[in-house]
Protein backbone atom coordinates (compact mmCIF):
# COMPACT_ATOMS: atom_id res chain seq x y z
CA UNK A 1 0.00 0.00 0.00
CA UNK A 2 2.81 2.81 0.78
CA UNK A 3 4.27 1.75 -2.57
CA UNK A 4 1.42 2.62 -4.68
CA UNK A 5 0.50 5.95 -2.72
CA UNK A 6 4.07 6.89 -3.19
CA UNK A 7 4.06 5.93 -6.67
CA UNK A 8 1.05 7.84 -7.75
CA UNK A 9 2.07 10.98 -5.39
CA UNK A 10 5.80 10.22 -7.41
CA UNK A 11 4.37 10.45 -10.89
CA UNK A 12 2.04 14.01 -10.29
CA UNK A 13 5.61 15.71 -8.64
CA UNK A 14 7.51 14.52 -11.61
CA UNK A 15 4.53 15.25 -14.01
CA UNK A 16 4.44 19.33 -12.58
CA UNK A 17 8.42 19.04 -12.69
CA UNK A 18 8.25 17.99 -16.17
CA UNK A 19 5.97 21.03 -17.07
CA UNK A 20 7.95 23.39 -15.61
CA UNK A 21 11.08 21.71 -16.99
CA UNK A 22 10.18 22.25 -20.51
CA UNK A 23 8.37 26.24 -20.18
CA UNK A 24 10.42 27.74 -17.54
CA UNK A 25 12.80 30.33 -19.26
CA UNK A 26 16.74 29.92 -19.35
CA UNK A 27 19.38 31.71 -17.27
CA UNK A 28 22.89 32.42 -17.37
CA UNK A 29 24.30 29.36 -15.86
CA UNK A 30 22.04 27.22 -18.17
CA UNK A 31 23.77 28.75 -21.09
CA UNK A 32 27.30 27.99 -19.13
CA UNK A 33 26.12 24.41 -19.95
CA UNK A 34 25.65 24.88 -23.25
CA UNK A 35 28.80 26.35 -23.66
CA UNK A 36 30.84 23.81 -21.89
CA UNK A 37 29.27 20.84 -24.15
CA UNK A 38 29.79 22.76 -27.27
CA UNK A 39 32.37 20.63 -29.48
CA UNK A 40 32.36 21.88 -32.73
CA UNK A 41 35.90 23.07 -32.41
CA UNK A 42 36.78 19.45 -31.07
CA UNK A 43 36.83 17.32 -27.87
CA UNK A 44 40.20 18.48 -26.81
CA UNK A 45 39.55 22.24 -27.55
CA UNK A 46 36.59 21.64 -25.02
CA UNK A 47 38.37 19.97 -22.63
CA UNK A 48 41.15 22.55 -22.94
CA UNK A 49 39.54 25.27 -23.53
CA UNK A 50 36.53 24.75 -21.39
CA UNK A 51 36.52 22.05 -18.72
CA UNK A 52 39.81 23.06 -17.31
CA UNK A 53 38.52 26.51 -16.90
CA UNK A 54 35.55 26.24 -15.57
CA UNK A 55 34.71 25.66 -11.43
CA UNK A 56 33.04 22.70 -11.17
CA UNK A 57 34.24 18.69 -12.07
CA UNK A 58 33.76 18.31 -15.31
CA UNK A 59 31.45 15.01 -15.12
CA UNK A 60 27.94 16.59 -15.81
CA UNK A 61 29.97 18.96 -18.52
CA UNK A 62 31.04 15.58 -19.85
CA UNK A 63 27.41 13.87 -19.69
CA UNK A 64 25.77 17.60 -21.61
CA UNK A 65 28.50 16.87 -23.90
CA UNK A 66 27.16 13.32 -24.50
CA UNK A 67 23.42 14.88 -24.99
CA UNK A 68 25.33 17.39 -27.47
CA UNK A 69 26.71 14.68 -29.40
CA UNK A 70 23.08 12.66 -29.60
CA UNK A 71 21.30 16.17 -30.78
CA UNK A 72 19.97 17.45 -27.55
CA UNK A 73 21.42 20.65 -27.69
CA UNK A 74 18.18 23.20 -26.51
CA UNK A 75 17.83 23.81 -22.28
CA UNK A 76 14.14 22.18 -21.99
CA UNK A 77 15.25 18.85 -23.70
CA UNK A 78 18.09 19.04 -21.87
CA UNK A 79 16.93 19.40 -18.25
CA UNK A 80 13.57 17.18 -19.38
CA UNK A 81 16.14 14.14 -20.06
CA UNK A 82 19.06 14.78 -17.62
CA UNK A 83 16.85 15.29 -14.83
CA UNK A 84 14.47 12.44 -15.47
CA UNK A 85 16.90 9.81 -15.44
CA UNK A 86 18.56 11.34 -12.17
CA UNK A 87 15.15 10.51 -11.00
CA UNK A 88 14.48 7.32 -12.48
CA UNK A 89 17.99 5.97 -10.90
CA UNK A 90 16.64 7.46 -7.87
CA UNK A 91 13.33 5.77 -8.03
CA UNK A 92 14.64 2.52 -9.45
CA UNK A 93 17.53 2.26 -6.38
CA UNK A 94 14.59 2.74 -3.57
CA UNK A 95 12.71 0.10 -4.94
CA UNK A 96 15.51 -2.61 -5.49
CA UNK A 97 17.32 -1.56 -2.02
CA UNK A 98 13.36 -1.99 -0.11
CA UNK A 99 13.12 -5.48 -1.64
CA UNK A 100 16.02 -6.67 -0.29
CA UNK A 101 15.90 -4.75 2.93
CA UNK A 102 12.73 -6.16 4.71
CA UNK A 103 10.30 -3.45 6.37
CA UNK A 104 12.14 -0.69 4.59
CA UNK A 105 9.72 -0.09 1.96
CA UNK A 106 7.69 2.58 3.84
CA UNK A 107 11.07 4.21 4.23
CA UNK A 108 11.84 4.22 0.78
CA UNK A 109 8.57 5.34 -0.11
CA UNK A 110 8.71 8.73 2.54
CA UNK A 111 11.86 9.16 1.72
CA UNK A 112 11.40 9.76 -2.46
CA UNK A 113 8.24 11.89 -1.24
CA UNK A 114 9.67 14.05 1.04
CA UNK A 115 12.74 14.53 -1.29
CA UNK A 116 11.52 15.32 -4.72
CA UNK A 117 8.69 17.10 -3.40
CA UNK A 118 11.12 19.53 -2.03
CA UNK A 119 11.37 23.53 -3.21
CA UNK A 120 14.64 22.90 -4.02
CA UNK A 121 14.10 19.41 -6.35
CA UNK A 122 11.22 20.62 -7.87
CA UNK A 123 13.74 24.23 -8.80
CA UNK A 124 16.99 22.17 -9.77
CA UNK A 125 14.45 19.45 -11.51
CA UNK A 126 13.90 23.00 -14.28
CA UNK A 127 17.20 23.27 -14.49
CA UNK A 128 20.35 22.29 -16.99
CA UNK A 129 22.89 21.98 -14.48
CA UNK A 130 23.77 19.04 -12.03
CA UNK A 131 21.62 20.06 -8.46
CA UNK A 132 18.89 18.06 -8.91
CA UNK A 133 21.68 15.22 -9.49
CA UNK A 134 23.20 16.23 -6.65
CA UNK A 135 20.16 16.45 -4.53
CA UNK A 136 18.88 12.51 -6.24
CA UNK A 137 22.75 11.00 -5.26
CA UNK A 138 22.94 12.06 -1.49
CA UNK A 139 19.24 10.80 -1.53
CA UNK A 140 19.81 7.29 -2.65
CA UNK A 141 22.89 7.32 -0.45
CA UNK A 142 20.82 7.82 2.61
CA UNK A 143 18.75 5.05 1.11
CA UNK A 144 21.96 2.96 1.08
CA UNK A 145 22.84 4.23 4.63
CA UNK A 146 19.39 2.95 5.40
CA UNK A 147 20.21 -0.34 4.21
CA UNK A 148 23.39 -0.84 5.76
CA UNK A 149 22.12 0.35 9.16
CA UNK A 150 19.43 -1.98 8.81
CA UNK A 151 21.05 -5.23 7.13
CA UNK A 152 22.20 -8.74 8.85
CA UNK A 153 24.12 -9.58 6.10
CA UNK A 154 27.13 -8.71 4.01
CA UNK A 155 27.59 -7.73 0.56
CA UNK A 156 27.10 -11.13 -1.82
CA UNK A 157 28.64 -10.14 -4.64
CA UNK A 158 26.98 -12.58 -6.63
CA UNK A 159 23.83 -11.97 -5.46
CA UNK A 160 23.73 -8.62 -4.46
CA UNK A 161 25.51 -6.89 -7.56
CA UNK A 162 22.85 -4.04 -8.48
CA UNK A 163 22.97 -3.05 -4.55
CA UNK A 164 26.61 -2.65 -4.93
CA UNK A 165 26.15 -0.73 -8.31
CA UNK A 166 23.69 1.47 -6.54
CA UNK A 167 25.97 2.28 -3.91
CA UNK A 168 28.99 2.85 -5.84
CA UNK A 169 27.14 5.11 -7.97
CA UNK A 170 25.60 6.89 -5.22
CA UNK A 171 29.00 7.63 -3.49
CA UNK A 172 30.76 8.67 -6.34
CA UNK A 173 27.59 11.10 -8.07
CA UNK A 174 27.50 12.80 -4.40
CA UNK A 175 31.37 13.36 -4.30
CA UNK A 176 32.05 13.78 -7.71
CA UNK A 177 29.22 15.97 -9.01
CA UNK A 178 30.35 19.73 -7.00
CA UNK A 179 33.03 20.61 -4.92
CA UNK A 180 31.19 21.96 -1.91
CA UNK A 181 28.70 19.54 -2.50
CA UNK A 182 30.82 16.69 -2.12
CA UNK A 183 31.44 17.97 1.58
CA UNK A 184 28.77 16.21 2.53
CA UNK A 185 28.53 13.39 0.10
CA UNK A 186 32.34 12.63 1.68
CA UNK A 187 31.39 12.47 5.20
CA UNK A 188 27.90 10.69 4.69
CA UNK A 189 29.75 7.72 2.99
CA UNK A 190 32.68 7.88 5.57
CA UNK A 191 29.54 7.73 8.42
CA UNK A 192 28.30 4.39 5.98
CA UNK A 193 31.62 2.97 6.30
CA UNK A 194 32.13 3.53 10.14
CA UNK A 195 28.83 1.79 10.42
CA UNK A 196 28.89 -1.00 8.35
CA UNK A 197 32.66 -1.95 10.16
CA UNK A 198 30.95 -1.54 13.31
CA UNK A 199 28.47 -4.08 12.57
CA UNK A 200 30.92 -6.00 11.05
CA UNK A 201 29.94 -5.62 7.05
CA UNK A 202 33.17 -6.03 5.97
CA UNK A 203 32.72 -6.01 2.09
CA UNK A 204 30.30 -2.95 2.56
CA UNK A 205 32.93 -1.48 4.60
CA UNK A 206 35.49 -1.95 1.65
CA UNK A 207 32.96 -1.29 -1.08
CA UNK A 208 31.94 2.07 0.33
CA UNK A 209 35.38 3.21 1.46
CA UNK A 210 37.16 2.16 -1.92
CA UNK A 211 34.09 4.16 -4.17
CA UNK A 212 35.29 7.05 -1.86
CA UNK A 213 38.60 7.28 -2.05
CA UNK A 214 38.56 7.36 -5.79
CA UNK A 215 36.50 9.85 -5.87
CA UNK A 216 37.99 12.31 -3.74
CA UNK A 217 41.29 11.25 -5.66
CA UNK A 218 39.26 12.44 -9.41
CA UNK A 219 38.09 15.31 -6.94
CA UNK A 220 41.64 16.66 -6.00
CA UNK A 221 42.73 16.13 -9.63
CA UNK A 222 39.95 18.25 -10.72
CA UNK A 223 41.38 20.79 -8.57
CA UNK A 224 44.71 20.65 -9.39
CA UNK A 225 44.57 20.87 -13.18
CA UNK A 226 41.77 23.74 -12.90
CA UNK A 227 43.45 25.62 -9.69
CA UNK A 228 46.12 27.55 -12.56
CA UNK A 229 42.93 29.05 -14.34
CA UNK A 230 40.93 29.70 -11.11
CA UNK A 231 44.10 31.51 -10.02
CA UNK A 232 44.63 33.52 -13.40
CA UNK A 233 40.12 34.32 -14.42
CA UNK A 234 39.14 34.82 -10.97
CA UNK A 235 39.75 37.64 -9.48
CA UNK A 236 35.94 38.67 -8.15
CA UNK A 237 34.02 37.04 -5.93
CA UNK A 238 30.76 37.91 -6.12
CA UNK A 239 29.42 35.94 -2.91
CA UNK A 240 29.53 38.02 0.05
CA UNK A 241 26.94 36.76 2.48
CA UNK A 242 27.88 37.69 6.08
CA UNK A 243 28.59 34.88 8.56
CA UNK A 244 24.86 35.70 10.24
CA UNK A 245 23.11 35.54 6.84
CA UNK A 246 25.27 32.35 6.15
CA UNK A 247 23.75 30.90 9.22
CA UNK A 248 20.06 31.92 8.32
CA UNK A 249 20.64 29.99 4.61
CA UNK A 250 21.55 27.15 6.24
CA UNK A 251 18.72 27.32 9.33
CA UNK A 252 15.98 27.93 6.17
CA UNK A 253 17.53 24.95 4.35
CA UNK A 254 17.61 22.91 7.42
CA UNK A 255 13.62 23.90 8.17
CA UNK A 256 12.26 23.81 5.38
CA UNK A 257 11.37 20.22 4.92
CA UNK A 258 10.09 20.43 8.28
CA UNK A 259 7.25 23.00 7.30
CA UNK A 260 6.84 21.52 4.07
CA UNK A 261 5.22 18.09 4.78
CA UNK A 262 4.87 17.82 8.57
CA UNK A 263 2.53 14.56 8.39
CA UNK A 264 5.46 13.06 8.65
CA UNK A 265 5.88 14.08 12.30
CA UNK A 266 2.80 12.14 12.91
CA UNK A 267 5.15 8.99 13.33
CA UNK A 268 6.79 10.75 16.67
CA UNK A 269 3.83 9.66 18.10
CA UNK A 270 2.57 6.40 16.13
CA UNK A 271 5.75 5.37 17.66
CA UNK A 272 4.81 5.42 20.97
CA UNK A 273 3.04 2.29 20.35
CA UNK A 274 6.11 -0.18 19.34
CA UNK A 275 7.20 -1.52 22.32
CA UNK A 276 10.59 -2.22 20.83
CA UNK A 277 12.77 0.08 18.81
CA UNK A 278 14.24 -0.87 16.18
CA UNK A 279 18.19 -0.36 16.50
CA UNK A 280 18.70 0.30 12.76
CA UNK A 281 16.60 3.23 13.20
CA UNK A 282 18.95 4.96 15.77
CA UNK A 283 22.27 4.00 13.73
CA UNK A 284 20.78 5.97 10.36
CA UNK A 285 19.46 8.86 12.64
CA UNK A 286 23.24 8.77 14.21
CA UNK A 287 24.56 9.09 10.96
CA UNK A 288 22.65 11.29 8.78
CA UNK A 289 22.49 13.35 11.81
CA UNK A 290 26.11 13.33 12.76
CA UNK A 291 26.85 14.36 8.82
CA UNK A 292 24.93 17.34 9.38
CA UNK A 293 26.34 18.83 12.17
CA UNK A 294 29.92 18.44 11.01
CA UNK A 295 29.02 19.69 7.81
CA UNK A 296 27.07 22.56 8.30
CA UNK A 297 29.85 23.64 11.06
CA UNK A 298 33.25 22.51 7.98
CA UNK A 299 30.72 25.26 5.82
CA UNK A 300 30.38 27.85 8.07
CA UNK A 301 34.16 27.49 9.39
CA UNK A 302 35.03 27.75 5.89
CA UNK A 303 32.49 30.43 4.74
CA UNK A 304 34.74 32.72 7.46
CA UNK A 305 37.68 32.73 5.04
CA UNK A 306 36.09 32.45 2.07
CA UNK A 307 32.75 32.68 1.16
CA UNK A 308 31.28 29.78 -0.58
CA UNK A 309 27.37 29.87 1.24
CA UNK A 310 24.95 29.61 -1.94
CA UNK A 311 21.52 27.81 -1.06
CA UNK A 312 21.72 25.66 -4.09
CA UNK A 313 25.61 24.80 -3.35
CA UNK A 314 23.84 23.25 0.37
CA UNK A 315 20.53 21.43 -1.32
CA UNK A 316 22.31 18.41 0.24
CA UNK A 317 21.18 19.80 3.86
CA UNK A 318 17.25 19.73 3.21
CA UNK A 319 17.38 16.34 1.16
CA UNK A 320 19.25 15.02 4.64
CA UNK A 321 16.85 16.74 6.78
CA UNK A 322 13.83 14.86 4.42
CA UNK A 323 15.86 11.49 5.15
CA UNK A 324 15.49 11.50 8.82
CA UNK A 325 11.71 12.89 8.75
CA UNK A 326 11.21 9.88 6.37
CA UNK A 327 11.93 7.58 9.59
CA UNK A 328 9.02 8.54 11.85
CA UNK A 329 6.86 9.06 8.32
CA UNK A 330 7.65 5.23 7.34
CA UNK A 331 6.05 4.29 10.90
CA UNK A 332 2.61 5.65 9.44
CA UNK A 333 2.99 3.62 6.34
CA UNK A 334 0.86 0.85 7.78
CA UNK A 335 -2.22 3.69 7.65
CA UNK A 336 -3.40 4.47 4.07
CA UNK A 337 -5.13 7.56 5.35
CA UNK A 338 -2.36 8.49 6.85
CA UNK A 339 0.20 7.78 4.48
CA UNK A 340 -1.74 8.81 2.01
CA UNK A 341 -1.99 12.57 2.92
CA UNK A 342 1.43 12.75 3.48
CA UNK A 343 1.45 12.05 -0.35
CA UNK A 344 -1.12 14.55 -1.03
CA UNK A 345 0.74 17.04 1.06
CA UNK A 346 4.52 16.51 -0.70
CA UNK A 347 1.96 16.78 -4.43
CA UNK A 348 0.39 20.33 -3.09
CA UNK A 349 3.85 21.19 -2.02
CA UNK A 350 5.39 20.64 -4.97
CA UNK A 351 2.55 22.24 -6.87
CA UNK A 352 2.43 25.24 -4.84
CA UNK A 353 5.02 27.08 -6.84
CA UNK A 354 3.97 26.98 -9.87
CA UNK A 355 0.68 27.63 -8.99
CA UNK A 356 1.28 30.60 -7.08
CA UNK A 357 4.35 32.26 -9.16
CA UNK A 358 3.15 31.00 -12.93
CA UNK A 359 6.20 29.64 -15.55
CA UNK A 360 8.56 31.90 -14.94
CA UNK A 361 9.89 32.92 -18.08
CA UNK A 362 13.19 34.73 -16.58
CA UNK A 363 15.90 34.96 -19.53
CA UNK A 364 12.92 35.32 -22.43
CA UNK A 365 10.99 38.13 -20.72
CA UNK A 366 13.30 40.69 -22.24
CA UNK A 367 13.87 38.75 -25.54
CA UNK A 368 9.91 38.97 -26.09
CA UNK A 369 9.45 42.62 -24.89
CA UNK A 370 12.35 43.86 -27.67
CA UNK A 371 10.84 42.23 -30.57
CA UNK A 372 7.60 43.60 -29.63
CA UNK A 373 9.74 46.80 -29.59
CA UNK A 374 11.23 45.73 -33.20
CA UNK A 375 8.08 44.65 -34.67
CA UNK A 376 6.92 48.27 -34.16
CA UNK A 377 9.75 49.90 -35.43
CA UNK A 378 11.81 47.16 -38.25
CA UNK A 379 15.24 49.31 -38.21
CA UNK A 380 15.30 49.43 -34.08
CA UNK A 381 18.99 48.96 -33.16
CA UNK A 382 19.33 46.19 -30.50
CA UNK A 383 22.94 46.05 -28.60
CA UNK A 384 23.88 43.77 -25.56
CA UNK A 385 26.25 43.94 -23.41
CA UNK A 386 27.35 41.33 -20.57
CA UNK A 387 25.65 41.65 -17.07
CA UNK A 388 28.63 42.56 -15.52
CA UNK A 389 28.91 45.84 -17.85
CA UNK A 390 27.40 48.54 -16.18
CA UNK A 391 28.60 46.93 -12.49
CA UNK A 392 31.45 47.37 -10.47
CA UNK A 393 33.28 44.55 -11.14
CA UNK A 394 33.36 45.60 -15.22
CA UNK A 395 36.77 45.33 -15.65
CA UNK A 396 37.62 42.04 -14.06
CA UNK A 397 39.04 39.29 -15.32
CA UNK A 398 35.67 37.35 -14.37
CA UNK A 399 33.62 39.77 -16.79
CA UNK A 400 35.93 38.81 -19.62
CA UNK A 401 35.32 35.22 -19.02
CA UNK A 402 31.73 35.06 -19.13
CA UNK A 403 31.13 37.48 -21.91
CA UNK A 404 31.39 34.46 -24.75
CA UNK A 405 28.45 33.00 -22.80
CA UNK A 406 26.49 36.08 -22.25
CA UNK A 407 26.65 36.92 -26.51
CA UNK A 408 25.80 32.84 -27.19
CA UNK A 409 22.85 33.68 -24.32
CA UNK A 410 21.63 36.91 -26.35
CA UNK A 411 21.82 35.37 -29.64
CA UNK A 412 19.33 32.41 -28.94
CA UNK A 413 17.27 34.21 -27.06
CA UNK A 414 17.01 36.56 -30.12
CA UNK A 415 16.97 34.21 -32.91
CA UNK A 416 13.38 32.96 -32.32
CA UNK A 417 12.32 36.46 -32.77
CA UNK A 418 14.28 36.95 -35.61
CA UNK A 419 15.90 40.16 -34.62
CA UNK A 420 19.88 40.83 -34.97
CA UNK A 421 21.92 41.26 -32.18
CA UNK A 422 25.10 43.60 -31.36
CA UNK A 423 26.98 42.20 -28.78
CA UNK A 424 29.47 44.55 -27.34
CA UNK A 425 32.23 42.73 -25.65
CA UNK A 426 35.93 43.56 -23.53
CA UNK A 427 36.78 40.74 -26.16
CA UNK A 428 37.43 40.37 -29.84
CA UNK A 429 38.94 44.11 -30.15
CA UNK A 430 35.46 46.51 -29.29
CA UNK A 431 37.15 46.98 -26.03
CA UNK A 432 33.42 47.57 -23.86
CA UNK A 433 32.48 49.98 -26.81
CA UNK A 434 30.18 50.71 -29.40
CA UNK A 435 28.57 53.82 -30.90
CA UNK A 436 25.30 53.91 -32.27
CA UNK A 437 23.69 56.28 -34.98
CA UNK A 438 20.45 57.65 -34.29
CA UNK A 439 17.72 56.99 -36.24
CA UNK A 440 13.72 56.63 -36.66
CA UNK A 441 13.97 53.93 -34.42
CA UNK A 442 14.71 53.71 -30.88
CA UNK A 443 18.80 51.95 -30.16
CA UNK A 444 18.53 49.30 -27.22
CA UNK A 445 20.82 48.33 -25.00
CA UNK A 446 20.11 45.15 -23.61
CA UNK A 447 22.02 43.83 -20.14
Amino acid sequence: TPTMIAAVGVCAILVIAGIGAALRGPWLDEFWTLELSDSSKGLPALIRDGWMHDAHPPVFNAWATLLASLGITSIPAGRLVSNLLAAGLMILAAFRLSRRTPGQAGFAAALLLLTLSLPQAMESFTHYRSYFWQMTAIGTLALVACHVAATKADLDWRRDLDLAAIAVLATAASIGLHYVGALFGGLLASAIALCAFMRGLRRWTALVLATAALSSLFILASVALQMPSWADEFDHVWIDLPALAALGVLASLAVVPLWLNPVSLAGLWWGRKQETRDPSQTWFVAMVGAVLVVGVAIVLAAHAFQPIVVDRYLFAVPVLVSALLAVPAARIARDRWLFGLLALVAVVGAARPMVEGGIKPLWRENARTIATIVAGCPTTQVYAASGWALGPAAETRMARREDPVFERAYRSLAAPWGYPVHFIGQLGGQNGSAHATPGACPVLLWY
